[in-house]
This record gives C-alpha cells, structure tokens and sequence, in this order.
C-alpha cells in the first residue's frame, strides 16, 4: 500500500479503502464469510497485513482515521479496533466502549480486538481501571458487549490478584446466546489451566449451565497444557 495520509478525511479515507479493495484475495473473502457467519460483507485481507496496516496509521494520524473509519466491512471494523488499541490508554476508552457496544459484531472481531489490548493495558495502573471501567459491560442486553467481556478477561486478567473475581463474575453469566456460553467456557477452560484448584472449587460450588458445562469439561480436557490426571478427573465430573 501508499503511505497513509497526513491527514484523514473522508476523500482520504475512500482512497485508502479503494487501495484495501486491490489488496484482497476473492478466495480468502469466500472462506471467510464461511467461517465467520456474519451480515457483514468481508473483503478477504488476512490479519497480518491488517495488524501491519494498523500499526502504520498508528505512526500517523490515529485519531483522524478513526473518526472517519467506516463500518460497512468486517476489515473496517478489525481496523477501528486495532487502531485504536494503539492509542494512549485515556484515549482508547471511549472507543472501547463504541467497539464493544456498537461494532463487535461477530466472534473474529470481538476476538481479534480483545486479543490485541496488551500495548494499551501495558502499565499496572491502567490495567487495574480497565477491569473495573469494563465490569459494566456484564449487564449489558447486548451479548456481543458480554462476550467482550469474558474475552478480554481471558487474555488480560487470569492473574493471582484478579483470578477470583473473574471466575464469580463468569460463573454469574446467564445467556443463551452461544457466543457468550462458548466464551464462558473457553474462559473457565484457561482459567483451569493457570488455577486449576480455584477454578475447580469455583466451578463446583455454582450452579453452572450443563451445556456450559460440559463445554468448559470438553475445551480443558483438549488442552495439552492440563495434565492427563486432571483430564482423567474432569471426566469423571460428566459421568
């Protein structure tokens, strides 16, 4: 691609859009929109040459960019978030909320944006808020802004001070959305791996959703990081 824009307008924004257009791969965009089972249109550019794209625009005018960074395409989305991942952490908290609110709208770019916060989140003061500040995205009637949640909890805060009050915070999770109880579980599969006796203790004492369950049971158990004893007990949990 051409060096980004000094500046980002509109007219500058649809040249760089034009540009990303040229860059796809037709075969890539049919995979994908298999995989991603979303309405949003995809153009077909791969993570890596959107994480490289991100970080140049970055260098430049970050806030430009996202001011005006469309959101019909799944890759403008993926953009937005990792753009604004790079921003100083004051900055990236209103976006935040617009990610987790308004533009996650399929597991990839929730996934790929939460994935991506470890620049932002990078000093303890800053990671510290951000755990609370996003506590209310939990009560939100939007399950993709709970499944932010759960995912930025697993990347981000299976650590010795945080760890109890994930597993509380996770285990309280009622939906029957499966991208949040897929994600439930997915958490409480790392969260074994990293704390396995807080997380067994936690895991028994609540009344967790059987399919959760045994998603949770399924996803530890596939882990080569859990021990093959370990794998033997949680077995004997689904019996």
């Amino acid at each position: 691609m051409q060096a980004m824009p000094e500046r980002w307008t509109p007219e500058t924004y649809n040249d760089f859009l034009a540009e990303l257009k040229q860059e796809a791969d037709e075969a890539y965009r049919l995979f994908n929109e298999k995989l991603l089972a979303s309405e949003l249109p995809t153009l077909g550019l791969r993570l890596p040459f959107l994480r490289k794209t991100a970080k140049a625009i970055a260098k430049g005018d970050p806030n430009g960019f996202l001011a005006v960074c469309g959101k019909t395409y799944h890759e403008e989305r993926l953009l937005y978030g990792l753009v604004a991942a790079e921003l100083p952490y004051a900055d990236f908290l209103p976006h935040s909320d617009k990610m987790a609110k308004f533009l996650v709208e399929n597991w990839a770019i929730c996934d790929t944006f939460c994935s991506s916060l470890k620049k932002v989140l990078s000093h303890k003061a800053d990671k510290a808020h951000y755990f609370r500040y996003i506590s209310v995205y939990l009560s939100s009637l939007n399950p993709w802004t709970v499944r932010v949640w759960l995912i930025v909890m697993l990347h981000h805060y299976l650590t010795p001070t945080t760890i109890n009050t994930v597993l509380t915070r996770t285990l309280a999770v009622d939906s029957d959305f499966y991208y949040v109880r897929m994600a439930q579980a997915w958490l409480l599969a790392e969260a074994w791996v990293k704390f396995p006796e807080e997380t067994k203790k936690a895991v028994l004492a609540a009344d967790l959703d059987p399919w959760v369950f045994r998603k949770f049971v399924q996803k530890a158990r596939e882990s080569r990081r859990v021990s093959d004893e370990d794998k033997e007990y949680l077995k004997s949990l689904l019996s």
